[in-house]
């Protein structure tokens, strides 16, 4: 079938025939693991709102059964054989119930390894509900993990690999018609009982033309009203991509498995329009970039800055997910900071230039300082994060990493976090793991990356065992944290006065801001388990 590479996005999104199909797009609640130093929980699907668009501009018949944000408040027990676990927002049951029964195909957001425990339950579940439907599992996971997911779970039909809103409506089209499903590309499924891959299609290269994601069929302001969102809080708040995919093959993600190495970036204009109809439709006065390799080129973020000004807006926007340093100087993080930007997270990962190599992050250390010294300078809170645990990894590295940490504390960056190594399905390291068979598909591994700051992880380090790495992690954050703040109490106070004030201002803050919050539901669910017992 004809794919983007000959044809338009308009094109391919053809009207569907008739009124279309009925297709219900599910987006699972969110796991969070309270006892970790992990913090994220529900943020706006930002992938399932695109294909969601994608779908209803292809003439089909759409609708949205977002669990966390249709239940934002509400947080359930997860167990699990490693250990109890939160997951927020619907019930298996009500979200059953949510779907039509009238379903073609139902579609589920996949991006995380850690939620496949609970999207396995869910699907036979689903399939009792509606058992004609065609169920499709889409996302960064579903790209890497599919092979196992298919052999794990019969109720599920196929996978969507890699981009999903032309492969996922080039599938609707086959089922309307009744041509084979072989003949989607980008498509896992079972052929003979056995999982197979179609042939994958190439990148979307015009991104700029495919519609605006889908943000009415789902419950934003839910995610509005309690502030969760993927950065700092810093008031009613969205994400956006302003590009796509990323050039580099570092080998602990999984990056190049969903995206290919193609870079894809937006137009500024068109970026700043979405924007603009944020702040239209929904007051938002933040704006989070979650690309996976953001503000790679000078020229891009000065292009930005200037239509920032030009049009006059008046917003915050931050990089939470850590980015490249190469085309920050001091120069465009001034113009970052007056066009809005407050937050910056950076990614060394490393800092031993020999374990770097190793692991492909293509990083040059003093570009990086000078890089973070112009962030601090023109006034943005910075983070940065570092990976320890790699294989390969050697006590030199160990201690270069270290040292990095200390010389960030001095230099006067905000924040930092320290990750111990996952296996992340579809990365390099992920597959040499598994083909020396180091790899066991439990839920030790299936929640691995929750739990990998709680001690009671599972290390693929040949010579430190999980202990070691959760010592090594805390002694590095309790250095730098208290270099940091021993050089500069003030900030030690601001973090103090933040809290009491319930404002965020760095990472820090929205760490701390998540822990109270989680402590908060436990007592009250303790007092509510007490007054039960006293009604007794």
């Amino acid at each position: 079938m004809t794919t983007l590479q000959l044809r338009s996005v308009h094109e391919v999104l053809r009207p569907a025939r008739g009124d279309g199909l009925s297709v219900c797009l599910v987006r699972p609640p969110a796991i969070m693991a309270p006892r970790s130093l992990s913090y994220y929980g529900a943020v706006p699907d930002l992938g399932l709102a695109y294909v969601a668009a994608a779908a209803r501009v292809a003439g089909h018949r759409v609708s949205v059964v977002d669990a966390p944000g249709e239940a934002i408040d509400t947080y359930r027990p997860y167990d699990t054989a490693v250990g109890a676990l939160t997951a927020q927002g619907l019930s298996i049951a009500e979200i059953v119930e949510r779907i039509p029964r009238d379903a073609d195909v139902v579609g589920f957001a996949h991006m995380f390894l850690h939620e496949w425990g609970l999207l396995r339950t869910l699907l036979p579940a689903v399939r009792r509900r509606v058992p004609e439907a065609l169920l499709v599992v889409g996302g960064e996971n579903a790209t890497a993990y599919w092979r196992r997911m298919l052999d794990d779970c019969p109720a599920l039909d196929a996978c969507v690999v890699g981009e999903g809103e032309s492969a996922f409506c080039e599938l609707l089209s086959a089922v309307q018609t009744g041509a084979p499903l072989a003949s989607v590309p980008s498509l896992a499924l079972r052929r003979d009982g056995h999982p197979v891959l179609t042939h994958r299609a190439p990148r979307i290269t015009q991104v700029d033309q495919l519609p605006t994601p889908a943000w009415d069929l789902f419950h934003i302001d839910a995610y509005l009203r309690g502030r969760h969102g993927s950065g700092v809080d810093r008031g009613l708040a969205m994400p956006i991509l302003t590009s796509r995919g990323c050039p580099y093959q570092c080998t602990f993600c999984s990056s190049p498995t969903m995206w290919t190495t193609r870079y894809v970036r937006r137009d500024p204009e068109r970026v700043l329009d979405e924007i603009e109809a944020l702040i239209a439709t929904y007051a938002v006065t933040n704006v989070n970039v979650n690309d996976l390799t953001s503000m790679l080129t000078k020229g891009w973020i000065l292009e930005f800055c200037d239509a920032v000004e030009a049009r006059g807006l008046q917003f915050t926007w931050q990089l939470p997910s850590g980015t490249r340093s190469e085309a920050v100087d001091r120069e465009a993080a001034e113009r970052m900071y007056s066009a809005g930007c407050r937050n910056f997270c950076y990614a060394p990962e490393s800092g031993s230039p020999d374990h770097l190599r190793r692991i492909k992050k293509r990083v040059k250390l003093p570009a990086l300082k000078r890089s973070m010294q112009g962030a601090l300078d023109a006034g943005m809170r910075t983070h940065a994060s570092i990976i320890v645990g790699i294989p390969g990894e050697e006590p030199a590295d160990l201690l270069s990493s270290w040292q990095l940490a200390l010389n960030m504390a001095v230099m006067g960056l905000h924040g930092l976090s320290v990750l111990v190594f996952a296996p992340y399905p579809g990365s390099a390291d992920y597959d040499a793991l598994d083909r020396e068979g180091r790899i066991a598909h439990d839920e030790a591994y299936l929640y691995g990356s929750l739990l990998r700051s709680a001690g009671s992880f599972r290390s693929y380090h040949p010579d430190w065992g999980g202990r070691t790495l959760w010592s090594v992690q805390f002694a590095m954050l309790l250095s730098f944290y208290g270099l940091q703040y021993g050089l500069r109490p003030v900030r030690a106070a601001q973090v103090v006065g933040n809290l009491w004030r319930d404002r965020q201002d760095t990472v820090m803050d929205q760490f701390l801001a998540a822990k109270i919050g989680t402590a908060r539901r436990r007592l009250r669910s303790l007092g509510k388990a007490l007054r039960r017992f006293a009604r007794r």
